[in-house]
């Protein structure tokens, strides 16, 4: 950020300057926080659902291994992806489809790796018809541990859902008999989870099929603070749109309460808090306008 600051000004500076000076400096920090964020976003599934190639199909950048952290007998795998000098972290987390013996080992792991993880990417194989371990793993070890409204659902290798010889391969998409026996799984594995939070999303991922949609639900299921970094580490051909407004939005009602809870804690007279209400909808538009100068 500092690089671009000095070859066409500080966007978050200028827009900051009009608070007072008592709490301009806070601000600026914690803004700087959250433009450089690394968000951090679990993977997981049964072997073959396509993991990997999903991820691969999402984000630009290149893959570093970061660690393989012990965790009970078990370990999760983190990976960082790095485009420029921005980046996010990938984690790659065991549990689905195994003994029910273990799910007091996994209720542990999971309770310890919630708070850290900005989104799940459950990843279900189009033509998997053995749920049950899947329904008993979100019920029993990730709902108790806080998951459910972190969970965003995704039917991957939908190009393998019968009558999968229809599959249109001119314009990458499902026939219309697929397209069908697709909602119908989806409506199926919703009902059979008890209705998780946000949409279940149907793509293919080595065809192409639906990812720029499934970016979208992403984007809306991440919390604000972390919506703009991811935005900004997905491929161009899924920047929409819908991700740049929905992320812009985040920013700005992040930096919204961002504004809100240092004019309450911060130790200023009356009459500059008073000042810092009245300009922070200027402070906001302002904001908004410098998304693309950072994550653009």
């Amino acid at each position: 950020m500092e690089e671009k600051a000095k070859a066409g000004g500080n966007p978050i500076k200028e827009a900051v300057d009009i608070l007072p000076e008592g709490i301009r400096k806070i601000v600026l920090g914690r803004l700087n926080e959250i433009v450089g964020y690394e968000p951090r976003i679990g993977i997981m599934g049964k072997t073959g659902s396509g993991k990997s190639s999903l991820c691969n199909a999402i984000f630009k950048g290149e893959e570093c291994p970061v660690s393989d952290v012990g965790a009970c007998t078990r370990e999760v795998k983190e990976v960082r992806i790095q485009f420029g000098k921005r980046s996010l972290y990938l984690v790659d987390i065991p549990g689905v489809g195994e003994s029910a013996e273990r799910d007091s080992e996994y209720e542990k792991l999971y309770s310890g790796l919630m708070p850290k993880l900005d989104l799940i990417l459950w990843v279900i194989k189009g033509d998997d018809r053995v749920l049950a371990p899947d329904e008993r793993f979100y019920k029993e070890v990730l709902i108790p541990a806080g998951g459910k409204s972190k969970m965003l659902f995704v039917l991957n290798q939908v190009d393998k859902i019968e009558p999968f010889r229809e599959w249109d391969e001119q314009n990458c998409c499902p026939s219309p008999r697929q397209m069908k026996n697709i909602a119908e799984k989806k409506e199926y594995i919703s009902q059979y989870l008890g209705f998780p939070e946000h949409p279940i999303v149907a793509v293919s991922a080595n065809e192409g099929y639906n990812v720029t949609h499934l970016v979208e639900e992403m984007v809306r299921a991440l919390p604000k603070y972390a919506q703009s970094a991811v935005a900004a580490q997905v491929k161009e051909e899924h920047k929409t749109e819908k991700v740049i407004e929905e992320a812009t939005d985040g920013f700005g009602d992040t930096v919204d309460q961002i504004i809100d809870e240092i004019i309450d804690m911060a130790p200023i007279p009356k009459p500059a808090a008073a000042l810092a209400k009245a300009a922070k909808k200027l402070v906001v538009e302002g904001i908004k306008k410098a998304w693309s100068f950072f994550f653009g």
